[in-house]
């Protein structure tokens, strides 16, 4: 068998260059630190199609290709040697997984799955510049996968496919080289792939572009690969991080039954308000399992979510610190230092707000002017010129926040539920 791979091996070198692939995918669009513009390699690989295996190749990451000069124990060849640029980010340790997939088609033949041989390059190539490694190659009947798993670097791309004439054949190869071994025969394989595959992670880019070479160890230039990696280079600009509302995200995952008072199988008008400040995080339910979307809320609680909000706004986590007595401290000082209240406001922050109150302080949660304007001035009959609070519960409706009643009224003398608090929230959230 070693025989009739050292002949493949020189067979395949000596074949001159890959064909030109069909690319199916187009160049990435640049975005707005380095990047390298990359696309999917799609390549029909048909020289076995007299023995009768031909393979549809996919090569993500495909920068482009490169001829360079082998010097090997027959002599000095030339090949083709694909460029694959991999961001280190995408790199699981040392390996880049699914790296080469295939759809191989037999006529008249058949594959012999359970086999994972490479071809070795390192038995004929007296190397100058990297180190050759072999990936690992792993297929069935018809689908090969090669993993490079050994960091950037210099990788033989082909595989020896073991086949046989029969068509019918449905040994694996465990099986197949015992019974050829024992009859003195040898099998047949077909080399499927690319002969090599170079590469490259942003730290060895950066590398070759200072040094000229790829590794201290080599001595290869590498003729033309600065030009592709140059032609490929583009500036990404940093991201800009977020700000305002843009902030507020989903942190919690939601299910219809969740809570112990709201049964999956039970429908209310408040179920998604409920989902929704949920999913967010800005409430939730209390210790016993329970939402409790009809009862009240305190001043207290309030504060703590107004002071969330503000918090996450500003670039905040939305946490604070624990332990002050009473409980809400915290959160009412930082209140009185962002301005969503004024110090001596409330003299009891344990008792239910009224529907007038949480619009003072909602309203004031985000900075003057977080929420745009949709609508004009509110005709509530209850609101009245001294109204406490009248210009919050104004700020909420023209923000589209707050409407009222059907009947025309606000109520803001009424305890707010739970519930409408939600519907508050999720208005703010938007969309």
């Amino acid at each position: 068998m070693k025989r009739s791979i050292s002949i493949l091996l020189l067979a395949v070198l000596l074949l001159a260059l890959v064909p030109q692939g069909v690319f199916a995918d187009e160049p990435a669009e640049e975005p707005v630190c380095y990047s390298y513009k990359t696309q999917t390699l799609r390549y029909t690989d048909k020289s076995n199609a007299a023995e009768g295996l031909t393979a549809t190749l996919s090569m993500p990451y495909y920068m482009g290709s490169v001829n360079a000069v082998l010097n090997t124990r027959f002599g000095e060849a030339e090949s083709k040697v694909m460029v694959l640029y991999v961001p280190s980010d995408k790199w699981d340790g040392d390996c880049v997984y699914g790296a080469i997939t295939g759809r191989m088609a037999p006529y008249g033949i058949s594959v012999l799955p359970g086999s994972d041989l490479v071809i070795g390059w390192k038995d004929i190539y007296t190397y100058g510049f990297l180190d050759i490694q072999g990936g690992l190659y792993s297929f069935d009947n018809d689908t090969l996968i090669m993993h490079f798993t050994a960091g950037p670097g210099l990788y033989t791309g082909v595989a020896a496919i073991p086949v046989s004439a029969d068509p019918g054949d449905e040994r694996v190869y465990e099986q197949a080289a015992r019974e050829a071994e024992e009859a003195g025969e040898e099998l047949t394989y077909l080399p499927v792939g690319f002969n090599f595959v170079l590469v490259l992670n942003d730290e060895m880019i950066d590398y070759f572009l200072e040094n000229g070479k790829l590794e201290k160890v080599s001595s290869y230039e590498w003729p033309g690969l600065k030009k592709l990696i140059e032609d490929a280079r583009y500036e990404i600009q940093p991201p800009k991080p977020e700000t305002g509302l843009a902030r507020f995200k989903v942190q919690k995952t939601y299910l219809r039954g969740q809570y112990l008072d709201l049964p999956y199988y039970l429908t209310n008008w408040f179920d998604p308000y409920v989902a929704k400040v949920t999913r967010y995080g800005l409430m939730g339910g209390y210790t016993d399992g329970t939402f409790r979307p009809n009862g009240g809320i305190t001043l207290a609680e309030c504060l703590v979510i107004a002071s969330n909000m503000r918090d996450i706004y500003n670039g905040g986590d939305g946490t604070f610190p624990s332990g002050t007595s009473p409980w809400y401290t915290v959160y009412v000082n930082y209140a009185i230092r962002q301005g969503i209240i004024q110090e001596g406001d409330f003299e009891d922050y344990d008792v239910p707000a009224t529907r007038a109150e949480v619009a003072y302080i909602f309203a004031h949660a985000l900075p003057e002017g977080a929420l745009a304007e949709v609508n004009g001035r509110p005709r509530f009959s209850d609101v009245k010129a001294n109204t406490k609070y009248r210009s919050s519960i104004t700020a909420l409706y023209k923000a589209g926040v707050v409407t009222g009643y059907e009947d025309g009224t606000f109520r803001p003398e009424n305890t707010i539920t739970r519930a409408e608090v939600c519907v508050i929230l999720s208005s703010i959230l938007g969309e």
